[in-house]
Protein backbone atom coordinates (compact mmCIF):
# COMPACT_ATOMS: atom_id res chain seq x y z
CA UNK A 1 0.00 0.00 0.00
CA UNK A 2 1.71 3.57 -0.89
CA UNK A 3 1.82 6.41 1.19
CA UNK A 4 -0.52 8.97 -0.08
CA UNK A 5 0.81 12.53 -0.26
CA UNK A 6 -2.93 13.99 -0.36
CA UNK A 7 -6.00 13.58 1.27
CA UNK A 8 -9.25 14.03 -0.18
CA UNK A 9 -10.18 17.91 -0.04
CA UNK A 10 -13.41 16.25 2.17
CA UNK A 11 -11.73 15.63 5.04
CA UNK A 12 -14.25 14.19 6.82
CA UNK A 13 -11.95 12.78 9.77
CA UNK A 14 -11.47 16.86 10.94
CA UNK A 15 -16.17 16.82 10.62
CA UNK A 16 -15.54 13.80 13.38
CA UNK A 17 -12.20 14.54 15.05
CA UNK A 18 -12.61 18.66 15.62
CA UNK A 19 -15.66 18.46 17.38
CA UNK A 20 -14.41 15.78 20.27
CA UNK A 21 -11.11 17.76 20.49
CA UNK A 22 -12.61 21.05 21.50
CA UNK A 23 -14.68 19.82 23.70
CA UNK A 24 -12.42 17.74 25.45
CA UNK A 25 -10.08 20.43 25.42
CA UNK A 26 -12.24 22.70 26.31
CA UNK A 27 -13.60 20.61 29.46
CA UNK A 28 -10.04 19.75 30.61
CA UNK A 29 -9.38 24.04 30.86
CA UNK A 30 -12.49 24.36 32.30
CA UNK A 31 -11.76 22.37 34.67
CA UNK A 32 -8.38 23.10 35.30
CA UNK A 33 -9.86 26.97 35.76
CA UNK A 34 -12.24 26.13 38.07
CA UNK A 35 -10.52 23.50 40.47
CA UNK A 36 -6.79 25.09 40.47
CA UNK A 37 -6.03 28.31 39.23
CA UNK A 38 -3.73 29.98 39.63
CA UNK A 39 -1.99 27.66 41.41
CA UNK A 40 1.23 26.63 39.45
CA UNK A 41 2.40 22.69 39.25
CA UNK A 42 6.57 22.44 39.76
CA UNK A 43 7.45 22.25 36.16
CA UNK A 44 5.46 24.71 34.34
CA UNK A 45 6.95 27.16 37.58
CA UNK A 46 9.99 26.36 36.87
CA UNK A 47 10.14 26.75 32.93
CA UNK A 48 7.86 29.63 32.83
CA UNK A 49 10.54 31.61 35.88
CA UNK A 50 13.42 30.43 33.76
CA UNK A 51 11.47 32.29 30.47
CA UNK A 52 11.28 35.19 32.66
CA UNK A 53 14.62 34.65 34.18
CA UNK A 54 16.31 34.56 30.75
CA UNK A 55 14.74 38.30 30.32
CA UNK A 56 15.99 39.41 33.21
CA UNK A 57 19.89 38.17 32.63
CA UNK A 58 19.59 34.77 34.01
CA UNK A 59 21.32 32.13 31.47
CA UNK A 60 20.04 28.66 32.12
CA UNK A 61 22.37 25.84 32.51
CA UNK A 62 24.55 28.47 34.00
CA UNK A 63 22.34 30.10 36.98
CA UNK A 64 19.43 27.40 36.35
CA UNK A 65 20.62 23.57 36.82
CA UNK A 66 18.22 21.82 34.22
CA UNK A 67 18.65 18.73 32.40
CA UNK A 68 16.15 20.10 29.94
CA UNK A 69 16.71 21.02 26.19
CA UNK A 70 16.59 24.74 25.35
CA UNK A 71 13.41 25.09 23.25
CA UNK A 72 11.01 25.34 26.65
CA UNK A 73 13.02 27.81 28.20
CA UNK A 74 12.90 29.86 24.39
CA UNK A 75 8.84 29.30 24.05
CA UNK A 76 8.41 30.41 27.85
CA UNK A 77 10.63 33.68 27.59
CA UNK A 78 8.74 34.96 24.17
CA UNK A 79 5.38 34.45 26.45
CA UNK A 80 6.99 35.99 29.22
CA UNK A 81 7.53 38.79 26.90
CA UNK A 82 4.59 39.34 25.97
CA UNK A 83 3.32 39.40 29.27
CA UNK A 84 5.14 42.80 30.68
CA UNK A 85 6.60 40.73 33.18
CA UNK A 86 3.01 40.20 35.10
CA UNK A 87 4.07 36.28 36.15
CA UNK A 88 -0.27 36.14 36.46
CA UNK A 89 -0.21 37.11 33.12
CA UNK A 90 2.64 34.35 31.79
CA UNK A 91 0.90 31.75 33.92
CA UNK A 92 -2.09 32.45 31.86
CA UNK A 93 -0.60 32.87 28.81
CA UNK A 94 1.30 29.97 29.15
CA UNK A 95 -2.19 27.76 29.97
CA UNK A 96 -3.81 28.93 27.07
CA UNK A 97 -1.03 28.55 24.32
CA UNK A 98 0.21 24.93 25.61
CA UNK A 99 -3.30 23.85 25.52
CA UNK A 100 -3.94 24.80 21.96
CA UNK A 101 -0.52 23.07 21.28
CA UNK A 102 -1.65 20.13 23.05
CA UNK A 103 -4.98 19.71 20.78
CA UNK A 104 -3.54 20.95 17.52
CA UNK A 105 -1.19 17.72 18.33
CA UNK A 106 -3.91 15.52 17.93
CA UNK A 107 -5.06 16.90 14.63
CA UNK A 108 -2.00 16.39 13.35
CA UNK A 109 -1.38 12.93 14.68
CA UNK A 110 -5.18 12.36 12.63
CA UNK A 111 -3.90 13.97 9.93
CA UNK A 112 -0.61 12.17 9.61
CA UNK A 113 -2.62 9.08 9.75
CA UNK A 114 -4.80 10.54 6.86
CA UNK A 115 -2.05 11.00 4.57
CA UNK A 116 -0.25 7.42 5.43
CA UNK A 117 -3.33 5.49 4.53
CA UNK A 118 -5.97 8.14 2.54
CA UNK A 119 -9.49 6.92 4.80
CA UNK A 120 -11.38 8.60 6.83
CA UNK A 121 -12.11 6.04 9.80
CA UNK A 122 -7.99 5.25 10.61
CA UNK A 123 -7.53 9.22 10.87
CA UNK A 124 -10.71 9.22 13.30
CA UNK A 125 -9.37 6.46 15.18
CA UNK A 126 -5.58 7.75 15.79
CA UNK A 127 -7.02 11.32 16.84
CA UNK A 128 -9.40 9.64 19.34
CA UNK A 129 -6.45 7.22 20.09
CA UNK A 130 -4.20 9.77 21.71
CA UNK A 131 -7.37 11.07 23.92
CA UNK A 132 -7.51 7.96 26.22
CA UNK A 133 -4.22 9.35 28.09
CA UNK A 134 -6.97 11.93 29.69
CA UNK A 135 -3.55 13.65 31.18
CA UNK A 136 -3.24 14.98 27.26
CA UNK A 137 -6.12 17.27 28.01
CA UNK A 138 -5.85 17.59 31.68
CA UNK A 139 -2.44 18.71 32.32
CA UNK A 140 -1.84 21.02 29.20
CA UNK A 141 -3.37 23.68 30.89
CA UNK A 142 -1.59 23.88 33.74
CA UNK A 143 1.72 25.65 31.35
CA UNK A 144 4.58 24.78 29.95
CA UNK A 145 5.64 21.29 29.77
CA UNK A 146 8.74 19.64 27.84
CA UNK A 147 6.57 16.87 26.63
CA UNK A 148 3.91 18.51 24.94
CA UNK A 149 5.89 20.80 22.51
CA UNK A 150 7.97 17.84 21.83
CA UNK A 151 5.08 15.92 20.57
CA UNK A 152 3.85 18.74 18.59
CA UNK A 153 6.63 19.33 16.67
CA UNK A 154 7.48 15.86 16.04
CA UNK A 155 3.51 15.13 14.75
CA UNK A 156 4.20 18.59 12.27
CA UNK A 157 7.79 16.64 11.04
CA UNK A 158 6.01 13.63 10.06
CA UNK A 159 3.19 15.24 8.64
CA UNK A 160 5.64 17.84 6.32
CA UNK A 161 8.29 14.78 5.50
CA UNK A 162 5.02 12.82 3.82
CA UNK A 163 4.22 16.32 1.79
CA UNK A 164 7.77 16.02 0.80
CA UNK A 165 8.70 19.21 2.90
CA UNK A 166 12.26 17.94 3.84
CA UNK A 167 13.60 21.12 4.81
CA UNK A 168 11.35 22.34 7.36
CA UNK A 169 10.49 18.58 8.48
CA UNK A 170 13.69 18.50 9.49
CA UNK A 171 13.78 22.07 11.16
CA UNK A 172 10.94 21.40 13.26
CA UNK A 173 12.27 17.72 14.10
CA UNK A 174 14.99 19.41 15.76
CA UNK A 175 12.62 21.61 17.50
CA UNK A 176 11.05 18.25 18.91
CA UNK A 177 14.62 17.02 20.02
CA UNK A 178 15.35 20.84 21.33
CA UNK A 179 12.29 20.43 23.56
CA UNK A 180 12.44 17.01 25.22
CA UNK A 181 15.63 14.46 24.53
CA UNK A 182 13.63 11.48 23.16
CA UNK A 183 12.20 13.76 20.40
CA UNK A 184 15.33 13.00 18.53
CA UNK A 185 13.45 10.01 17.64
CA UNK A 186 11.48 12.24 15.14
CA UNK A 187 14.90 13.58 13.78
CA UNK A 188 15.89 10.32 12.67
CA UNK A 189 12.67 9.07 11.11
CA UNK A 190 12.43 12.34 9.48
CA UNK A 191 16.12 11.57 7.40
CA UNK A 192 15.74 8.42 6.57
CA UNK A 193 11.65 9.25 5.57
CA UNK A 194 13.40 12.08 3.54
CA UNK A 195 16.01 9.85 1.84
CA UNK A 196 12.88 7.48 1.19
CA UNK A 197 11.24 9.60 -0.81
CA UNK A 198 13.67 12.06 -2.33
CA UNK A 199 16.67 10.08 -2.47
CA UNK A 200 20.45 11.79 -1.00
CA UNK A 201 18.79 14.85 -2.19
CA UNK A 202 15.70 14.57 0.22
CA UNK A 203 17.92 13.72 2.96
CA UNK A 204 20.43 16.74 2.54
CA UNK A 205 17.78 19.03 3.07
CA UNK A 206 16.51 17.22 6.16
CA UNK A 207 19.84 17.44 7.57
CA UNK A 208 20.32 20.92 6.90
CA UNK A 209 17.17 22.24 8.17
CA UNK A 210 17.86 20.40 11.42
CA UNK A 211 21.30 21.98 11.57
CA UNK A 212 19.88 25.37 11.00
CA UNK A 213 17.77 25.06 13.75
CA UNK A 214 20.46 23.26 15.76
CA UNK A 215 23.01 25.96 15.05
CA UNK A 216 20.34 29.15 16.04
CA UNK A 217 19.89 27.29 19.03
CA UNK A 218 23.04 26.45 20.37
CA UNK A 219 25.01 29.38 18.88
CA UNK A 220 23.36 31.68 21.53
CA UNK A 221 24.34 29.49 24.22
CA UNK A 222 28.08 28.76 22.97
CA UNK A 223 28.75 32.69 22.87
CA UNK A 224 27.09 32.67 26.62
CA UNK A 225 29.52 30.41 27.64
CA UNK A 226 26.96 27.83 28.51
CA UNK A 227 27.52 25.08 25.72
CA UNK A 228 29.32 22.83 28.27
CA UNK A 229 26.94 23.49 31.19
CA UNK A 230 24.37 22.49 29.02
CA UNK A 231 25.97 19.65 27.23
CA UNK A 232 26.62 17.62 30.97
CA UNK A 233 23.51 18.61 32.31
CA UNK A 234 21.12 17.62 29.03
CA UNK A 235 23.50 14.75 27.91
CA UNK A 236 25.61 13.51 30.37
CA UNK A 237 23.32 14.04 33.65
CA UNK A 238 20.19 12.76 31.85
CA UNK A 239 22.36 9.66 30.39
CA UNK A 240 23.90 8.89 34.21
CA UNK A 241 21.36 10.41 36.65
CA UNK A 242 18.39 8.78 35.80
CA UNK A 243 16.20 7.27 38.08
CA UNK A 244 16.74 3.36 39.40
CA UNK A 245 14.20 1.28 37.68
CA UNK A 246 13.06 -2.96 37.42
CA UNK A 247 11.29 -3.76 33.97
CA UNK A 248 8.38 -4.66 36.00
CA UNK A 249 8.11 -1.24 37.60
CA UNK A 250 7.88 0.43 33.92
CA UNK A 251 5.57 -2.33 32.94
CA UNK A 252 3.41 -1.37 35.52
CA UNK A 253 3.56 1.89 35.13
CA UNK A 254 2.53 2.15 31.87
CA UNK A 255 -0.62 0.20 32.49
CA UNK A 256 -1.52 2.66 34.83
CA UNK A 257 -0.71 5.54 32.48
CA UNK A 258 -3.10 3.85 29.66
CA UNK A 259 -5.47 2.53 32.06
CA UNK A 260 -8.52 1.17 30.17
CA UNK A 261 -6.97 2.51 26.83
CA UNK A 262 -4.14 -0.84 27.45
CA UNK A 263 -6.81 -2.74 25.57
CA UNK A 264 -5.64 -0.63 22.19
CA UNK A 265 -1.97 -1.86 23.03
CA UNK A 266 -1.99 -5.15 21.02
CA UNK A 267 -3.74 -3.30 18.43
CA UNK A 268 -1.25 -1.01 17.46
CA UNK A 269 1.28 -3.94 17.78
CA UNK A 270 -0.94 -5.56 15.03
CA UNK A 271 -0.26 -2.38 13.59
CA UNK A 272 3.20 -2.11 13.48
CA UNK A 273 3.40 -5.96 12.06
CA UNK A 274 1.74 -5.26 9.92
CA UNK A 275 3.45 -2.09 8.43
CA UNK A 276 6.48 -3.82 8.95
CA UNK A 277 5.44 -7.13 7.05
CA UNK A 278 3.03 -5.76 4.51
CA UNK A 279 4.89 -2.10 3.32
CA UNK A 280 8.16 -2.14 4.93
CA UNK A 281 9.61 0.35 2.32
CA UNK A 282 6.94 2.90 2.65
CA UNK A 283 6.00 2.48 6.25
CA UNK A 284 9.14 1.50 7.84
CA UNK A 285 9.11 4.52 9.86
CA UNK A 286 5.98 3.55 12.28
CA UNK A 287 6.99 0.17 13.58
CA UNK A 288 10.72 1.93 13.99
CA UNK A 289 9.35 5.33 15.89
CA UNK A 290 7.22 2.97 18.36
CA UNK A 291 9.98 0.26 18.64
CA UNK A 292 12.16 3.33 19.41
CA UNK A 293 9.70 5.20 21.80
CA UNK A 294 8.79 2.08 23.51
CA UNK A 295 12.37 1.41 24.42
CA UNK A 296 12.08 4.98 26.04
CA UNK A 297 8.78 4.55 28.55
CA UNK A 298 10.39 1.28 29.47
CA UNK A 299 14.27 1.53 29.81
CA UNK A 300 14.97 5.56 29.84
CA UNK A 301 12.12 7.64 31.51
CA UNK A 302 8.88 7.03 32.72
CA UNK A 303 8.42 9.11 35.68
CA UNK A 304 5.04 9.99 34.81
CA UNK A 305 2.22 10.38 32.29
CA UNK A 306 3.57 12.89 30.13
CA UNK A 307 6.87 10.85 29.66
CA UNK A 308 4.23 8.71 27.59
CA UNK A 309 3.04 10.87 25.12
CA UNK A 310 5.44 11.01 22.06
CA UNK A 311 5.19 6.83 22.66
CA UNK A 312 0.79 7.35 22.63
CA UNK A 313 1.35 9.42 18.89
CA UNK A 314 3.09 6.00 17.72
CA UNK A 315 0.22 3.85 19.42
CA UNK A 316 -1.91 6.16 17.68
CA UNK A 317 -0.60 5.25 14.21
CA UNK A 318 -0.38 1.67 15.16
CA UNK A 319 -4.02 1.79 15.48
CA UNK A 320 -4.61 3.29 12.88
CA UNK A 321 -3.36 1.00 10.38
CA UNK A 322 -4.93 -1.46 12.07
CA UNK A 323 -8.07 0.02 11.32
CA UNK A 324 -7.18 0.49 7.68
CA UNK A 325 -6.23 -3.49 7.75
CA UNK A 326 -9.76 -4.36 8.77
CA UNK A 327 -11.54 -2.00 6.70
CA UNK A 328 -9.71 -3.38 3.71
CA UNK A 329 -11.01 -6.67 4.93
CA UNK A 330 -14.30 -6.00 5.20
CA UNK A 331 -14.46 -4.02 1.53
CA UNK A 332 -13.38 -6.86 -0.11
CA UNK A 333 -15.45 -9.47 1.24
CA UNK A 334 -16.10 -12.30 -1.59
CA UNK A 335 -19.69 -11.75 -1.71
CA UNK A 336 -20.20 -8.15 -2.57
CA UNK A 337 -16.88 -8.08 -4.54
CA UNK A 338 -17.97 -5.40 -7.24
CA UNK A 339 -20.75 -3.93 -5.31
CA UNK A 340 -19.76 -0.18 -4.82
CA UNK A 341 -22.76 0.65 -2.95
CA UNK A 342 -22.11 -2.01 0.15
CA UNK A 343 -18.41 -1.22 0.22
CA UNK A 344 -18.94 2.27 0.58
CA UNK A 345 -21.86 1.15 3.51
CA UNK A 346 -19.55 -1.22 5.47
CA UNK A 347 -16.64 1.79 4.74
CA UNK A 348 -19.34 3.87 6.88
CA UNK A 349 -19.76 1.21 9.69
CA UNK A 350 -16.33 0.51 10.02
CA UNK A 351 -16.18 4.70 10.66
CA UNK A 352 -19.16 4.72 13.34
CA UNK A 353 -17.80 1.56 14.75
CA UNK A 354 -13.88 2.89 15.09
CA UNK A 355 -15.86 5.83 16.67
CA UNK A 356 -17.67 4.15 19.22
CA UNK A 357 -15.07 1.85 20.05
CA UNK A 358 -12.13 4.32 21.00
CA UNK A 359 -14.76 6.29 22.29
CA UNK A 360 -15.84 4.75 24.90
CA UNK A 361 -12.18 3.85 25.66
CA UNK A 362 -11.45 7.87 26.08
CA UNK A 363 -14.57 7.92 28.02
CA UNK A 364 -13.00 4.91 30.03
CA UNK A 365 -10.10 6.66 30.32
CA UNK A 366 -11.33 9.86 31.94
CA UNK A 367 -13.41 7.53 35.01
CA UNK A 368 -9.56 5.48 35.32
CA UNK A 369 -7.37 8.70 36.17
CA UNK A 370 -10.24 10.66 37.88
CA UNK A 371 -11.68 7.28 39.90
CA UNK A 372 -10.10 4.74 41.61
CA UNK A 373 -10.87 1.04 40.11
CA UNK A 374 -9.93 -1.43 41.94
CA UNK A 375 -7.41 -2.46 38.86
CA UNK A 376 -5.58 0.42 38.83
CA UNK A 377 -5.41 -0.04 43.11
CA UNK A 378 -3.54 -3.45 42.20
CA UNK A 379 -0.97 -2.04 39.44
CA UNK A 380 0.12 0.58 42.11
CA UNK A 381 0.55 -2.53 44.94
CA UNK A 382 2.11 -4.31 41.94
CA UNK A 383 4.19 -0.95 41.08
CA UNK A 384 5.33 -0.26 44.01
CA UNK A 385 6.19 -3.97 44.99
CA UNK A 386 8.53 -3.83 41.89
CA UNK A 387 10.62 -0.45 42.33
CA UNK A 388 13.95 -1.80 43.39
CA UNK A 389 15.34 -0.10 46.56
CA UNK A 390 18.06 1.04 45.13
CA UNK A 391 21.16 2.63 47.50
CA UNK A 392 19.68 5.84 49.88
CA UNK A 393 21.33 8.85 48.56
CA UNK A 394 23.23 11.12 51.24
CA UNK A 395 21.29 14.26 50.06
CA UNK A 396 17.58 14.78 49.45
CA UNK A 397 15.57 17.81 47.59
CA UNK A 398 14.92 19.38 50.92
CA UNK A 399 18.28 19.23 52.18
CA UNK A 400 18.28 22.34 49.46
CA UNK A 401 18.40 25.92 50.89
CA UNK A 402 15.47 27.15 48.36
CA UNK A 403 12.21 28.48 48.39
CA UNK A 404 9.39 26.37 46.70
CA UNK A 405 8.96 27.25 43.09
CA UNK A 406 5.98 28.55 43.37
CA UNK A 407 7.41 31.16 45.76
CA UNK A 408 10.52 31.54 43.07
CA UNK A 409 7.91 32.59 40.11
CA UNK A 410 5.18 34.09 42.24
CA UNK A 411 7.55 36.47 43.62
CA UNK A 412 10.13 36.64 40.68
CA UNK A 413 13.11 35.74 42.87
CA UNK A 414 16.77 35.23 41.26
CA UNK A 415 17.82 33.14 43.79
CA UNK A 416 21.61 33.06 44.28
CA UNK A 417 22.27 29.17 43.45
CA UNK A 418 21.92 27.26 40.53
CA UNK A 419 20.33 24.37 42.47
CA UNK A 420 16.99 25.34 43.54
CA UNK A 421 14.84 23.52 41.22
CA UNK A 422 16.21 20.22 42.86
CA UNK A 423 14.78 17.45 40.74
CA UNK A 424 15.23 13.60 41.94
CA UNK A 425 17.72 13.99 38.63
CA UNK A 426 19.58 17.20 39.88
CA UNK A 427 20.13 15.25 43.69
CA UNK A 428 20.78 12.19 42.21
CA UNK A 429 23.84 14.06 39.81
CA UNK A 430 25.22 16.15 42.28
CA UNK A 431 25.47 13.03 44.82
CA UNK A 432 27.15 11.12 41.97
CA UNK A 433 29.62 13.92 41.12
CA UNK A 434 30.03 15.19 45.35
CA UNK A 435 28.89 18.25 44.12
CA UNK A 436 27.56 21.44 46.13
CA UNK A 437 23.85 22.12 46.28
CA UNK A 438 24.98 26.01 47.07
CA UNK A 439 27.10 26.37 44.03
CA UNK A 440 26.43 29.83 42.93
CA UNK A 441 26.63 29.15 39.21
CA UNK A 442 26.67 25.49 37.57
CA UNK A 443 29.58 26.74 34.67
CA UNK A 444 30.68 23.52 33.65
CA UNK A 445 31.65 20.20 35.18
CA UNK A 446 31.95 19.69 38.80
CA UNK A 447 35.15 19.55 40.97
CA UNK A 448 35.76 18.23 43.79
CA UNK A 449 38.12 21.42 44.70
CA UNK A 450 34.71 23.26 45.10
CA UNK A 451 34.04 22.12 48.14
Amino acid sequence: MVVRSRVSSRSRWLVVLVPVVAVLFAAGFSRFMHNTWPSIGTDPAFFQHTGWYVLNGGVPYIDVWDVNPPVPFGIAAVLALFSGGDMLVLHGLSSVVTTLVAAASVLLVGWVAALVTGEDAPAIAAGLTMLVVPELFLLSPGGVRAQVYALFFGALALALSLRDRPFPAGAVAALSAGSWQSGGVFALLVIGMAYQRNGRTGALWAVAGGAVVTAAVVLPFAAAGAFVPMFVETVVATLSAGSPYSLAERIYSLLLVFGYGSLLLPVAFYGWATAAVRDVRERWWIPAGGAFLLLQVLFVDLDGSTDAFLYLAFVALGVAITVERVSTWLSAAPADRGDDTTRTDRRRWMTVGTVAVVGVLVLSGLSWHLGSPALQSTLQTKQQAAEPEGEPLPITPGDGDAPSMQTIYWEKLQPETCHYRLSWNEVRWVSMTDDRLDRRTCDGWPKRTDR
